[in-house]
């Protein structure tokens, strides 16, 4: 059956959502306040570009915190019949702002857990929400059939649809979502003004737990503001936590900075064993993360390969895994700066590591 899309801002998630629709039964319009944002949108692909003339099932409002009360506002008089729906990464406020509209019954919030650090249509990715969780957060005054069409939004853009409540929302995101993106700018701050040295030694470590520091700080601080209270307390356990860890590492230290001796000393066991926790806790709370589709997070054995850095190196290199049976659950790709060869690290079933490192080595890859 198809349905009728409007969406409201031209932006990362907004042309996304375009794209993801280009072959589904869906008509689809795309709007925003940025002219030149709404054209290259439609160009891309995501819509007709502008605004529907007639009601629509659904309205997508894709706009920032601050700007969905007044762009709510504007869209449920323009299309008096649709469903409304969202995708700010908070739910409970935009809950809040349509039941002020009197639009509550209408209203469906909605949460894609999926980005990138670019902002903007020229970021946009027609997969960006394959097989990513699609948070619904319905009111109980929305009817089932409004739930039901951002549900088929979501499975239609790729996704899988959840049912969550929108305080446990948003307990959740400040979790896994909002304080990943202090915890990436906080040490990404600290590169300011660093030594070129340092940066020449960076590797995929850094580049790992930075990449999503360059986000759009605008767009962040929104986000921060809208869901302070349940962040606020988040902050402050990890703030306390690091802190801890930075007395035990100066109380370590021996006066002249050599620590020599430390080990020996009931005072430097008690530091060891602080220091211990700290990375065992982190140790532990990565363990909690699902592994694939959900499931329980899985031990994987890592097989690095010696990769050239040259066309279709890359093709080959899967065509062997392909040739060997192998299930490919993570890929990770190192350069060697000043090189013409990577590292290609290749995250596979324990049960098929050494059937994987036979084909390589007969295909005469460098594998270790």
């Amino acid at each position: 059956m198809s349905r009728s899309l409007q969406i409201v801002g031209a932006g990362l998630l907004g042309t996304s959502v375009g794209l993801a629709l280009a072959h589904a039964e869906w008509s689809v319009w795309i709007a925003d306040a940025d002219e030149s944002a709404q054209r290259l949108a439609g160009e891309l692909g995501a819509g007709s570009a502008g605004w529907s003339p007639d009601d629509v099932d659904l309205v997508l409002l894709c706009v920032p915190p601050s700007s969905l009360a007044q762009v709510m506002a504007e869209t449920i008089r323009l299309y008096p019949l649709a469903t409304i729906s969202d995708v700010l990464s908070i739910k409970t406020e935009p809950q809040v702002q349509a039941e002020k509209l009197g639009c509550g019954e209408r209203f469906v919030g909605g949460h894609p857990m999926a980005g990138r650090e670019r902002s903007g249509a020229v970021a946009a990715q027609a997969d960006l929400f394959d097989a990513r969780p699609w948070a619904i957060c319905a009111s109980g005054a929305a009817g089932p059939e409004r739930v039901a069409v951002v549900e088929q939004l979501a499975i239609d853009c790729g996704a899988d649809p959840m049912i969550v409540e929108a305080r446990a929302h948003d307990a959740a995101v400040a979790l896994v979502s909002h304080l990943p993106q202090v915890a990436a700018s906080a040490v990404a701050g600290q590169l300011i003004g660093a030594n070129p040295v340092a940066m020449a030694l960076a590797g995929q470590g850094l580049r790992d737990t930075v990449r999503i520091a360059g986000s759009d700080p605008a767009l962040w601080t929104e986000i921060f503001i809208a869901n302070a209270g349940t962040l606020a307390p988040l902050v402050g356990r990890l703030a306390a936590e690091l802190a801890g860890l930075a007395e035990a590492l100066g109380g370590g230290a021996k006066a002249d900075g050599t620590g020599e001796g430390r080990a020996s000393t009931d005072s430097g066991r008690d530091v060891d064993k602080t220091i211990e926790r700290f990375l065992d806790q982190g140790r532990r709370g990565f363990a909690q993360i699902p592994g694939k589709h959900g499931a329980p997070a899985t031990a994987y054995t890592v097989v690095p390969v010696v990769i050239p850095d040259e066309p279709g190196a890359l093709a080959r290199l899967f065509a062997t895994v392909a040739k060997a049976g192998a299930s490919v659950e993570d890929i990770d790709i190192e350069h060697s700066p000043g090189h013409p060869v990577g590292i290609v690290e290749l995250s596979v079933r324990p049960d098929e590591a050494a059937g994987l490192v036979s084909a390589l080595d007969a295909d005469g890859w460098s594998s270790h």
